[in-house]
């Protein structure tokens, strides 16, 4: 399917244009000659910093940590965890993620609820059987691409939570009233951190250490403004990033799951301390599948499966913003609204759930089967070339997340969107 287009493009009017004049229309922009200068100036005295010396000192003590980064060929406890791993980190994983999901959740849904999680579920599978379908498509280097797209995100978004810092005058993690007053347009930017990370490891030469050392420093914006779900998003990307490249081994992928577990119970247990609301961590952790999944179920209960919004919920995630004319509340405080009556609070409703809301079942379908397919496409051509690997992760990092919290932000939004258009924009028609 993908691969008929991709050879029609190549002889449209459109595709007769951008071929000829795309490339030398980013190379002579001053955006692009600006952020190779600066690459330039940073790479060249990147040797002899100070910074990268100190970082260097600890390389030991991180290759403890991960351990050995090659698969191990001996002992049959060892292959199943490397084919654990290799599912872990394949499009199998967001079907997979989904059913574990629900089977966390204490809820005893509705048999048309149950109906619509078995056909999202052969959605997904059906969505990763077309990509692997695609055979009549070669992929070109994307190197310099994501190499450059990937240090202006991180830059950006280093600068941004910088700036965030310096407004509030405090660390989110430590004070819940710093949090409070944080800028979401200064929290998007810094963000951008996440996709940048994952671009430039997967697209630059960094040895082992190096590449560790820049994890950690990447970390600390989403560890700092203690949001989850970035938290969680950027362990995922980067984890995924540096096992496939095999900077990392088990070792190191079984403690970036344990900081990725310890972020989802951690935060949310101290958020409950800071506000008063003190409750046991592990009830923490079965209450976020439970009143999720719960939402769900009040909203077919209610509903059906038929259209209710009519995109209204994904629209919300940029008028909410300002940015546009629509609603101002968030979209997950519409789904509150639509499931509780109330606007006051945000309410997540499982990956389908704004899908499901806006288009009704056709709608939660159609959007399973382009996650699947457009994650099971990426990883495919990931494995091709090599520079595809960030993007990929990307993807891979927030559709995983989103099984709770749903694709419902702008930011979002636009790390998919882009990440997408890197892969499909690479790959060829074979001759």
């Amino acid at each position: 399917m993908l691969s008929i287009l991709i050879r029609a493009a190549g002889s449209s009017l459109l595709g007769r244009k951008l071929k000829f004049n795309l490339s030398k229309l980013v190379r002579e922009s001053c955006t692009y000659r600006s952020i190779r200068s600066l690459y330039e100036i940073l790479s060249g005295s990147y040797e002899g910093s100070y910074i990268v010396g100190s970082f260097r000192k600890f390389c030991s003590l991180f290759g403890k940590i991960s351990g050995s980064a090659r698969p191990q060929k001996h002992g049959e406890g060892s292959i199943i965890v490397n084919r654990l791993l290799e599912l872990l980190f394949s499009p199998f994983a967001l079907p997979l993620g989904f059913l574990l999901f629900f089977m966390l959740s204490l809820v005893r849904i509705s048999e048309v609820t149950f109906l619509l999680f078995f056909l999202t579920l052969l959605s997904m599978l059906l969505g990763i059987t077309l990509a692997r379908a695609e055979e009549d498509l070669e992929v070109r280097n994307a190197r310099g691409v994501v190499l450059l797209l990937g240090i202006a995100m991180f830059l950006i978004g280093y600068a941004s939570f910088v700036v965030q810092l310096a407004k509030v005058g405090g660390i989110p993690l430590l004070d819940e009233q710093v949090r409070r007053n944080l800028s979401p347009v200064l929290n998007y930017l810094s963000w951008t951190t996440i996709p940048g990370a994952a671009f430039i490891l997967s697209s630059s030469n960094l040895r082992k250490c190096d590449a560790i050392a820049f994890s950690l420093l990447g970390f600390i914006p989403s560890l700092l403004l203690a949001f989850r779900t970035g938290m969680i998003a950027y362990l995922l990307a980067v984890a995924l990033v540096l096992y496939k490249r095999r900077m990392i081994g088990r070792g190191f992928i079984i403690t970036a799951l344990l900081l990725a577990a310890i972020s989802f119970v951690g935060i949310g247990t101290f958020r409950s301390m800071a506000t008063g609301l003190v409750q046991n961590p592990l009830l923490s952790v079965l209450y976020r599948p439970t009143i999720t999944v719960a939402a769900l179920d009040t909203m077919v209960r209610i509903y059906g499966m038929r259209p209710v919004t009519n995109g209204y919920i994904h629209l919300a995630a940029i008028s909410s913003l300002g940015l546009i004319s629509g609603p101002r509340y968030g979209p997950r405080n519409l789904i509150g609204r639509y499931t509780m009556g109330r606007t006051d609070v945000s309410t997540t409703a499982t990956l389908i759930g704004g899908p499901l809301l806006d288009w009704g079942l056709i709608g939660a379908l159609l959007m399973s089967l382009m996650y699947s397919y457009i994650l099971a496409l990426s990883q495919r051509f990931s494995e091709r070339s090599g520079p595809l690997l960030g993007p990929y992760a990307v993807m891979y990092s927030y559709m995983m997340v989103g099984i709770e919290t749903g694709i419902l932000d702008l930011n979002v939004y636009i790390y998919l969107l882009l990440s997408a258009l890197i892969v499909v924009l690479s790959l060829r028609p074979r001759k």
